[in-house]
């Protein structure tokens, strides 16, 4: 094989590993639909939720209406300093309509990552009973305006 054509066939494997690496993200990347990772906590079951976009990814676990309206969170990146991030404005809501304001989060700041208990206000029992789904609504984290992560309350 000669050397241009050697080069050519470098220069195309170098390409495929950067992509299949990921390469560089692009921050107006739409965030990437949630899916639930089921794990055992304690005999309960928690299911956490995950949505990646705009160069960071967010990780919220839930533990069961037994848990109330309470949440764990982790939110990364590589590129985004996350220590002025307020969850505050968080909400969440269910089927019926209703919904739940945060409290302000208390995670400690960590620069590029950042993980704490989310809480929500207000009754989280009746809120929860009879319902059939939640969704944990976050605003402002990386370019995304809005994250929806939604859970299945089973009957």
């Amino acid at each position: 094989m000669n050397r241009p054509t050697s080069l050519l066939f470098l220069g195309l494997a170098l390409t495929a590993v950067l992509a299949a690496c990921g390469g560089a993200a692009s921050s107006a990347s739409p965030p990437v639909a949630s899916t639930p990772q089921a794990s055992s906590a304690g005999g309960a079951a928690a299911e956490t939720q995950r949505s990646e976009g705009g160069q960071v990814t967010v990780e919220a676990t839930w533990k069961g209406p037994a848990a109330g309206a309470v949440f764990e969170i982790k939110v990364d990146t590589h590129s985004v300093d996350l220590d002025a991030l307020d969850l505050a404005s968080a909400v969440l809501r269910n089927d019926r309509g209703e919904s739940l304001k945060a409290q302000p989060w208390p995670a400690p700041k960590g620069g590029h990552h950042r993980e704490g208990t989310l809480t929500f206000g207000g009754d989280a029992a009746a809120f929860l009973q009879g319902a059939k789904s939640i969704e944990l609504v976050l605003t402002g984290i990386g370019d995304v305006p809005e994250r929806t992560l939604r859970w299945e309350i089973g009957s």
